[in-house]
């Protein structure tokens, strides 16, 4: 078991069930499309806000351009680094918690008995992913990837910023396992 989640467990905290996401493409599933399509969007939108800058101005900015450049640039890579992010990410179930520890070894919980409802997706990506917490559900088929990489954090009404008010296990093989544990804990399952 991993050193951090030694250090985080609770005493007497068991981790009933582990999982990590399987190796999955980078278009995979729905994500295809959206990807595909930011990308095709950020192409046209950069060529034609730089034909339209060097067509208006005699003097271009480097600074500009470079500027525009990059942020482009960012938008295309987004989704690399997001896989590169989840590919790396460990997901637990205690008797007490769930638990998800990011690339960067940080990890975020949600307490069991704050899990209202979850999810099984099997739509979005080659292999299943549980979504914890039904104040994810309207994001589902939108930003799974991102949401899977960003917990939800409510910073409102909780100083702990480790406690997720959301989370998701992406890509994972065992889901119905996990499933299961979440279903004796009483845990309601949304379709």
């Amino acid at each position: 078991m991993e050193k951090e989640l030694n250090d985080f467990l609770r005493k007497n905290e068991v981790v009933r069930w582990q999982g990590k996401p399987t190796d999955f493409p980078l278009l995979d599933g729905e994500n295809k499309f959206r990807i595909l399509r930011t990308w095709i969007l950020t192409v046209a939108l950069t060529i034609g806000l730089l034909m339209l800058y060097c067509s208006k101005n005699e003097e271009w900015s480097m600074g500009f351009i470079a500027l525009t450049l990059a942020v482009a640039t960012l938008i295309m890579v987004s989704p690399i680094l997001e896989r590169i992010n989840l590919r790396k990410q460990k997901y637990w179930l205690t008797d007490q918690r769930a638990i998800v520890m990011t690339k960067g070894k940080a990890l975020y919980y949600m307490e069991l008995s704050d899990v209202d409802d979850f999810q099984m997706v099997t739509d979005v990506a080659t292999q299943d992913c549980l979504v914890l917490g039904s104040e994810l559900f309207s994001e589902v088929h939108k930003q799974l990837r991102w949401r899977a990489c960003h917990p939800k954090i409510d910073v409102m009404t909780n100083d702990d910023q480790d406690c997720a008010a959301g989370l998701v296990f992406y890509c994972i093989s065992n889901a119905e396992a996990a499933a299961l544990i979440l279903e004796q804990g009483n845990i309601k399952r949304s379709a």
